[in-house]
């Protein structure tokens, strides 16, 4: 649609920038691997072709912090095929972030396994992300627990030999028996 020659760009609402310019930001980080000063330089190429100027850096990262908060909190499939991928990230001062990935096996037979190849970021869900002061086997248990109960029990749990994780997985698997 054009209005007196110039291009419409729908703007979202609360955002300066239009939507067409948030989604080609975000895809170039996430697609591309672009950084986001990398997307920044990107967009002043052709800044002669956009009325709206720039984005900075730091717009895309709050772009991308949004779609992330909404991946966090949005409800996630119940299935009984989960496989689930279990991290500690390394500690965040005295604190440390539980990660929980999880792929269906459904997805592997019919997309991974044929292709033979490995898994990528857009196979995976993220399931859970828990910042812990605390990572005792029970805390992890538990937290396994909870998650089981909003997207259903696994199949497999993938995990490094962390003694943390490797006790917390032991206790569930004990407490489902």
């Amino acid at each position: 649609m054009e209005t007196s020659g110039q291009a419409f760009y729908q703007t979202a609402k609360g955002h300066y920038y239009s939507v067409e310019i948030i989604q080609i930001a975000v895809q170039q980080v996430i697609n591309c691997g672009t950084s986001l000063r990398g997307v920044e330089k990107t967009f002043e190429l052709y800044v002669d072709f956009c009325e709206q100027g720039t984005p900075s850096f730091s717009s895309i990262r709050k772009w991308l912090g949004r779609i992330g908060l909404y991946e966090l909190n949005r409800e996630k499939e119940y299935r009984s095929d989960w496989i689930f991928i279990v991290d500690l990230t390394v500690e965040l001062g005295t604190e440390k972030a539980l990660v929980v990935l999880g792929v269906s096996q459904q997805l592997l037979e019919e997309q991974v396994f044929p292709l033979k190849r490995g898994l990528r970021h857009q196979d995976v869900e993220l399931l859970a992300l828990e910042i812990m002061c605390s990572t005792k086997g029970e805390i992890i248990e538990q937290k396994l627990s909870e998650l089981t109960k909003k997207v259903g029990r696994p199949i497999q749990i993938i995990a490094d030999h962390g003694s943390d994780i490797q006790k917390g997985i032991k206790l569930y698997q004990e407490k489902l028996m």
